[in-house]
């Protein structure tokens, strides 16, 4: 039940097309049957980010670990099952949120505003931190407004991977598309313009999930990020945005897309 209150809320959050942070947990780790741990983050501006740390049982552990950078709307509790399914399947995870959202300190946002530059500086607090805790390879599994904290975070704070589900290409060409949907004005950071130099040097292996009717980070967009790096791949699934973890659920919750993943990772950095 709890996971389909998060869908449902997710989908209305999403429809707003601008930040919408939500303090109020939906779930949490406690409410289920697996080692987790909680955190305090400091970024290098001073700011105070919460996060869950989601061990996998010893007996499945690739020693594989990944960031959960999730968009702009709820917190990371909304994204508790899916991680939960991956951590099922030997993953280490590590959630958080941005400043202003669930429990990490508050900052003061625009509602009309697609993303803040902020959001990338929380991240490299969270890659930083979490390069200190695990000896393993390092993945950043961003998601829609993620993705452009992810690009960001990678000059600052290297990374090994990234997994990007709902691929933003370039901050105005979304703009464009969501004020046309929306028919209302939605607002960039003064930053926005240094994105698209980031995203030409962005030199990681990249794993695009998109989906076939996602109007808004589209097929064509991943592919053409994807020839950056030789090893990156795009998946493509039947639905829209950010819908490829249902889509591609078989025997469990999101089986396709967590085999998406391993393969990815298998021939990227097993030799």
């Amino acid at each position: 039940m709890k996971h389909l209150l998060c869908l449902f809320t997710l989908l209305i959050v999403n429809l707003v097309g601008a930040v919408n942070p939500v303090k109020e947990y939906a779930d949490h780790p406690a409410n289920s049957n697996f080692k987790y741990e909680e955190v305090r983050i400091k970024t290098d501006d001073g700011y105070t980010l919460n996060s869950w740390i989601l061990y996998a049982n010893e007996e499945k552990k690739h020693n594989r670990t990944l960031i959960l950078a999730y968009g702009d709307a709820g917190n990371m509790s909304y994204w508790l099952r899916q991680a939960i399914e991956v951590v099922n399947q030997g993953y280490d995870v590590v959630l958080f949120d941005y400043r202003g959202f669930g429990e990490s300190d508050d900052f003061t946002m625009l509602e009309d505003q697609l993303y803040y530059d902020e959001f990338a500086t929380d991240l490299q607090a969270v890659v930083a931190y979490t390069k200190t805790k695990f000896h393993t390879k390092i993945g950043v599994w961003a998601l829609s407004i993620g993705t452009i904290a992810a690009v960001l975070t990678s000059e600052k704070e290297s990374y090994d991977y990234l997994i990007a589900d709902g691929f933003m290409v370039s901050p105005k060409v979304i703009k464009t598309r969501l004020d046309d949907f929306l028919q209302k004005e939605t607002k960039l950071p003064e930053q926005a313009r240094d994105y698209d130099q980031a995203l030409t040097r962005l030199s990681i292996p990249v794993l695009f999930f998109a989906g076939d009717r996602d109007g808004l980070t589209t097929v064509h967009d991943s592919n053409r990020v994807k020839p950056l790096n030789p090893k990156s791949q795009v998946v493509i699934y039947k639905g829209g945005h950010l819908q490829g973890f249902q889509a591609m659920t078989n025997t469990y919750h999101g089986q396709g897309y967590i085999e998406a993943m391993n393969s990815f990772y298998d021939k990227t950095f097993e030799k």
